[in-house]
This record gives C-alpha cells, structure tokens and sequence, in this order.
C-alpha cells in the first residue's frame, strides 16, 4: 500500500512540477558536494587549531603587552573551553576564504563572463577587508579598548580581575565587529554594480554616510578622538572609493541605470 502510495504521489509530482526534479538535481548534488568540501575543511581546520590553541591564545593575548594583566579561569573546565571555542573561531576565519571559492565555483556555470567577474571580485574582497579590518582592531583599537576599561576608575580600590573567556569573547567581538564594519562600503558597490542605488543618489547621501561612520568608530572605539580616527578615517576612505568604482561600473553599462 505504501509504494503504491509513493508512486501515486511521486506520478502527481511529476505532472505538477514536469522535468523538475531532473533539472534541478545536478545543481543540487553540486551544492552538497560543496557544502560537504567546506565543512570537511572547517572540521579539518578546527582541529588543527585546536592542537596549536595555546600557541593562538599566545598570540591573542599581545594587545595586553605593557598593561601587566594576569588572565583568570574561574571554573575547572573554562580553560579547556575557551580552548574549544578559539580553535572553532579560528576554524571559520580559516575557511571562510574557501567557502568564498566554492560558492563562485558553484555560480559559475550560470553567470556571465562579466557578471563572474564581479562575482568573484566580491567574494574575493570580502574576506580581504573582513581580515584587514580584524587585522586594525588587533594591532591599534583593541589596545586602546583594554587600556581604557584598564584605566576606568583608577584609584577607586576595586581591583581588576580578568577572564580568559571573557577576555578572548571581547577580543573576537571587536575584531568581528570591525571586520564587518568594512564589508559597508563592499555592500554599496554591489548595490551600485546591481543598480539598485544610483551614484548621484549616494553621493548625495556623503554627509549622512559620514555622520554614520564616525557614529559607529565612536561605538565601537572607547571615547577619544584618536582611536575613532583611526577607524572612521579608513571607512570613509572606503566608501569614497566605492562611490568611484560604482561610477566607473554604471558608465560602462549600455544603458542608463
């Protein structure tokens, strides 16, 4: 009764939906091999990272050079833990440059010759101005960050006891928050390439944008005009070249956007 059943409803799929599944198989088995690919890598990386954590939270740890901090485990297994979640961080940043290649890999066959290209100079930028940005939050703002909240209420008595896990979180939050903050600018020049926002109507917009972008470095940065500076400047140096090179990809279209 139940193949009867099975067919019944697989003869009732295939006239509502005639050459469908056939059509759509062979992408969809390429989408799992490549889900497959990256996760095997992610896993691959994850462990890796997690046999060389010390040496990562070494590493980690140098925005604190010069503040004579001790981090602290409060719990038998925080420690072992905080491990853990390091070596799955460092997993995904590690991967995340090829998940970026397969995706293009597997929007390849459908795309044109100059629509592949912008693809992949997307996905290409992406991970690079994720990494630049982690890489500025490391080397100049999360200094500044830990020496502000280190400095907070000096002299009040109350002395400064740091967490390891709590530490490495704030540490992988700045550094994602700035990554992701460089990924703006990326997001106006695929909305200008797909002409969804015209390059008058942003540029119209500059001062807003800039009110925006010294909004959030004064978020993300502790309150001194240096260390929001530091971030805002580049930012906005960012989305001036992304208004450029959206202009220069909208005049070459053929017709008006």
């Amino acid at each position: 009764m139940s193949q009867k059943t099975d067919r019944t409803g697989a003869h009732a799929e295939s006239e509502l939906f005639p050459g469908a599944w056939e059509e759509w198989e062979p992408h969809l088995e390429e989408l799992r091999r490549r889900v497959i690919a990256a996760l095997a890598i992610f896993f691959t990386a994850t462990l890796i990272a997690f046999a060389f954590s010390s040496h990562i939270a070494s590493f980690l740890t140098e925005p604190l050079a010069g503040f004579h901090v001790t981090l602290h485990t409060f719990a038998p297994a925080e420690k072992f833990m905080a491990h853990l979640r390091l070596a799955a961080w460092t997993g995904i940043v590690l991967t995340a440059p090829f998940f970026c290649a397969q995706t293009a890999l597997f929007l390849w066959p459908g795309l044109r010759g100059k629509e592949f290209r912008y693809v992949s100079a997307v996905l290409f930028a992406a991970p690079v101005l994720f990494f630049a940005g982690a890489a500025v939050c490391y080397r100049f703002l999360a200094p500044v960050v830990f020496g502000f909240f280190l400095s907070f209420g000096a002299g009040d008595g109350v002395e400064a006891l740091w967490g390891l896990k709590e530490y490495l979180a704030l540490l992988f939050n700045l550094m994602m928050a700035t990554g992701l903050l460089l990924q703006m600018p990326l997001a106006l020049l695929v909305l200008m390439a797909a002409g969804v926002i015209r390059r008058q109507v942003a540029a119209r917009y500059r001062p807003h944008a800039v009110l925006l972008i010294f909004f959030l470095a004064g978020v993300l940065t502790p309150p001194d005009v240096v260390s929001q500076v530091t971030l805002g400047v580049p930012l906005y140096l960012l989305f001036e070249a992304a208004l450029w090179l959206g202009g220069k990809i909208q005049r070459g279209y053929k017709r008006p956007i």
